[in-house]
């Protein structure tokens, strides 16, 4: 349907459907966990967006050219038929990266990179379940360094001697070699082989197999 044929009523409900499917998306895509993280990215009201999704809140020109803005879409993205708009998502996320954000000693979080800014193209193409993860300190050193990139698999089933990036229940992470795996818990020790570590499962959100580490001159930025 033509936008110009197209009632106000309909234009919102246009918005607020591609909206949903954005935010759905990347919850499916594990760009991010949450709506609700999607907005503190972004830098959004929870409640706002909330509103928006349940429809007691219309939204307006000015309120979908700013959340355009906000979220990094292409002007008049909220207002294209879905098809449209998918596409456009789709190229988007072709790769999954992520930073290293430092929190104490070698706990860290995720911190989500723009594929679409950074162009950066592993010389391993990445599937739908892999993600690459770039090491921002020294705290792994001299076994990873900064400037590293971990091209791990979310769907691999972990052996004894893998390296492991370990997301726990409260999303700190940190990386571990697995020694050994049973079913309550995962044995683990230090990178630097100084401390062994033991995780109960139920405490363990993801834990992900290294399959490469690539280093700088692997990796072709353009």
């Amino acid at each position: 349907m033509d936008l110009m044929a197209m009632s106000t009523t309909e234009l919102f409900e246009r918005r607020r459907d591609n909206l949903s499917r954005i935010i759905d998306q990347w919850i499916a895509s594990q760009r991010f966990k949450t709506g609700k993280e999607i907005c503190e990215y972004y830098g959004l009201s929870a409640a706002y967006v909330a509103q928006l999704l349940n429809s007691k809140r219309q939204i307006g020109e000015k309120a979908a050219r700013a959340l355009e803005q906000q979220l990094g879409l292409d002007v008049l993205s909220l207002d294209q038929p879905e098809t449209r708009q998918m596409l456009q998502l789709d190229s988007a996320e072709t790769l999954h990266l992520y930073a290293m954000q430092l929190v104490e000693q070698e706990l860290f979080r995720f911190k989500v990179l723009e594929a679409v800014h950074h162009q950066i193209q592993p010389t391993i193409q990445l599937q739908p379940n892999h993600y690459a993860l770039q090491i921002s300190s020294d705290v792994y050193a001299p076994i990873l360094k900064s400037g590293w990139w971990l091209w791990c698999d979310r769907q691999r089933r972990p052996q004894p001697a893998d390296l492991l990036c370990i997301q726990l229940v409260n999303e700190l992470c940190l990386v571990l070699e697995l020694q050994a795996e049973t079913e309550q818990a995962l044995h683990c020790q230090s990178l630097d082989a100084k401390r062994q570590i033991c995780f109960h499962k139920q405490d363990i959100q993801q834990a992900d197999v290294v399959m490469a580490i690539l280093h700088p001159e692997q990796i072709q930025a353009t």
